[in-house]
């Protein structure tokens, strides 16, 4: 991939390069939820993430740096500077992109903002699930696991991503927020109900329009019964999939509440399709995302109609307390 000058990037009859670069970047950061969409196992989709973030590597640097994708991975600051460079001179000279640097470069900083905040939550997340898990009592957190649970709750690059005017990439930016959103929803999967409020409030708020909840913002103390079950359940109502009466149990309607908010997202993300570009993967990963969605809640929907106990959750819907 590297020219006779040694450098990454040649435009030689290439179209949206940059913004195949950018995307194929993106792709490496949302990890799990576009290998999903792609149809890998969940048993392999860290290594495909992994094989997707060496490929971007090698093709913004011409060699597959192992510092550079370490780096790439971790959102380092002055890597993303680096990145960010490589894929403006991918769009010089480009009949496409060229005209559009500004909104590229804008987009890629909202993506990576979003990114940064959404892998500091991740690992905030995975403290607190530690703890639960290990010696102490559910709930008994310390002194740092509770100043972990504080990056739970940001989500300003999110919701600057889901607001952000990026010219004719306006509607992918969109639809990004959208997965982003999706992988909050994996974040706050196996924590305490509060704590799955503080990771998702937000965001639902600006997507479905539904107010946060009176919940304890002291984290130790623990939300009344029903308060998580009555607001995921709202939460699905708004985005236009309420739970259906045939679901009986708390179990089931936690699940299809759950769903029907990864429904809403899909019918959000449908409404983007039209005007995402074809000239990178996003359009057929979004696509696939929708359709996926579409089939999962349909069967889960199925599965408790047709049986007062479900065998058990969804592969992709998964079970919110899991």
């Amino acid at each position: 991939m590297s020219s006779a000058s040694g450098s990454a990037v040649d435009n030689s009859g290439s179209s949206e390069r940059a913004h195949q670069l950018l995307i194929s970047l993106v792709s490496c950061w949302l990890g799990g939820v576009w290998s999903d969409a792609e149809g890998v196992p969940e048993e392999m989709r860290a290594a495909d993430a992994e094989r997707r973030c060496h490929q971007v590597t090698n093709r913004l640097y011409g060699t597959d740096d192992k510092l550079r994708y370490e780096r790439l991975r971790a959102l380092d600051v002055a890597e993303l500077a680096a990145a960010k460079e490589k894929i403006m001179a991918a769009a010089r000279g480009d009949a496409a992109d060229e005209r559009r640097m500004a909104q590229l470069g804008v987009l890629f900083d909202a993506v990576a903002a979003v990114e940064r905040e959404n892998l500091t939550a991740r690992r905030a997340a995975d403290r607190i699930k530690k703890d639960i898990e290990g010696e102490r009592m559910p709930g008994k957190l310390s002194d740092d696991e509770v100043a972990a649970v504080v990056p739970l709750g940001e989500s300003t690059a999110l919701l600057a991503l889901l607001g952000l005017d990026a010219g004719d990439l306006t509607q992918e930016a969109r639809a990004l927020a959208i997965l982003a959103s999706m992988d909050r929803m994996e974040i706050a999967r196996g924590l305490p109900k509060h704590m799955k409020v503080y990771v998702l409030e937000r965001p639902f708020g600006a997507l479905f329009g539904v107010p946060s909840p009176e919940v304890p913002r002291d984290a130790r103390t623990p939300l009344k019964g029903g308060a998580w079950l009555e607001y995921i359940t709202t939460v699905a109502e708004n985005a236009q999939h309420p739970v259906p009466p045939a679901a009986k149990s708390l179990t089931d309607r936690e699940l299809l509440a759950w769903g029907g908010t990864l429904a809403g997202l899909a019918d959000q993300l449908r409404a983007k399709l039209a005007e995402i570009s074809d000239a990178t993967e996003l359009k057929q990963i979004a696509t696939a995302v929708v359709q996926r969605l579409d089939n999962e809640y349909r069967n889960s929907q199925n599965a408790v109609r047709l049986a007062p106990e479900p065998s058990g959750p969804p592969r992709h819907l998964g079970h919110p307390t899991r």
